[in-house]
């Protein structure tokens, strides 16, 4: 028989544990609700910063394609604000909105307080006055997402590509140059018809119509691909793509073999195989076909040799092209070709080049001038940078 004393002590242990288990079943539920919590932010985070990065990719479209294209005239001081107006769009359960602007140069972040705006300077950095390197002004991206309770900014500068500015001539050749038939050659005021290394042989009405620049120590080819170098923006010659298979050209290109396609375009197209070396070249050919011994002689490399042929860019399918086109070898034109703006041709072995068809060079500083750069239509980086109200308020507000 139970004291009076005792009677309840049970419920009571029992209640004690029920409480303390209550307890720890609420801590538990509530630990796994603010994982869940915690969890399920991040997950909108992630999504609406990749949503971010998707709009940042139609805002840089945008400017490649000039559907949001920079006016002229902010390409060249004083910089005026490319009046851009802020555009907004949905995509799926994203709102997006953008907005494009130059960044001002407050703060004399390029050491030039001339300049009134940032000018890119070929190394993506502020540092050094890019005046004394022909820059031009950085064009900052500001992109927000919102969706889902969630919103992201994203910010990117980016720059034109500045790399086709200093062609010598309509034509450019590095070796002996010999044109025959419907050819005509015409330079402007600023640049000569022809530079090369010796005089141009004409015959079949072939025709120079300008200067010719004779030089037999010009620096080509050794320093000509470093007219593509564009500092940021194209690191290495190697990240160019193949010219599309059909289609007008509209960009950098660079064919690593014989090119023969359209070339109907505008922009800079590369026919250049990596393993032609145009000094060892001649100099082998000038060993084994003529017996005579020249500086760049390299016993190991022969021109005869199938995987260093030079690459030919043949004018067989015709078109307009506005830009540059640097090519190891030009062949016979057997389709009518019209170039705006430059060519160069690599090789140092004589060039033969006879055209069935009409052919015709004209040298353009502007054309070669928007084949690098554009309205920002070759466009080919950017960084992101940190979202500080310092930059980001440089843009219109977005309303």
């Amino acid at each position: 028989m139970t004291p009076c004393g005792e009677r309840g002590s049970a419920l009571v242990a029992a209640l004690g544990v029920l409480s303390v288990m209550t307890i720890l079943a609420t801590m538990s539920l509530m630990a796994g609700g603010a994982d869940l919590a915690i969890s399920a932010r991040q997950a909108r985070e992630r999504s609406v910063f990749y949503a971010a990065e998707s709009a940042l990719e139609t805002a840089m479209e945008e400017l490649a394609s000039g559907s949001a294209a920079i006016p002229e005239e902010s390409f060249h001081a004083p910089w005026p604000a490319p009046g851009i107006a802020a555009r907004r769009w949905q995509d799926g359960p994203w709102a997006c909105s953008r907005r494009i602007c130059l960044i001002p140069d407050v703060g004399d972040a390029d050491g030039d307080p001339a300049t009134t705006a940032v000018l890119f300077d070929r190394s993506f950095g502020h540092a050094a006055s890019p005046l004394q390197r022909g820059g031009f002004p950085l064009v900052q991206l500001l992109v927000s997402v919102e969706g889902g309770g969630s919103r992201q900014t994203v910010v990117a500068e980016v720059a034109p590509v500045t790399c086709a500015t200093a062609i010598a001539a309509a034509w450019t050749a590095a070796g002996p140059l010999e044109l025959s038939g419907d050819i005509r050659i015409a330079g402007t005021a600023e640049i000569p018809a022809v530079a090369g290394r010796s005089p141009v042989q004409l015959s079949g009405g072939a025709v120079i119509d300008g200067a010719s620049a004779i030089d037999p120590l010009m620096p080509l080819p050794t320093d000509v691909l470093q007219l593509l170098n564009a500092g940021g923006t194209l690191p290495r010659l190697d990240d160019l793509p193949e010219p599309p298979a059909g289609g007008a050209m509209r960009g950098l290109f660079w064919s690593r073999g014989d090119y023969s396609g359209p070339l109907d375009g505008e922009g800079i197209l590369v026919v250049h195989n990596p393993a032609f070396d145009p000094v060892k070249h001649e100099a082998s050919r000038m060993a084994i076909e003529e017996g005579i011994l020249v500086e760049g002689r390299d016993p190991l490399y022969s021109h005869l040799d199938p995987s260093r042929q030079p690459a030919r860019l043949g004018v067989v399918a015709g078109g307009s092209f506005s830009g540059v086109i640097i090519a190891d070898v030009v062949g016979d034109a057997t389709t009518a070709f019209s170039l705006t703006g430059g060519l160069v041709t690599l090789i140092r072995s004589p060039l033969v080049v006879a055209a069935s068809s009409r052919l015709r060079i004209s040298g353009s500083r502007a054309a070669t001038v928007g084949a690098g750069r554009g309205s920002m239509s070759f466009l080919t980086d950017f960084r992101p940078v940190a979202t500080v109200p310092g930059r980001m308020n440089q843009c219109p507000v977005i309303r």
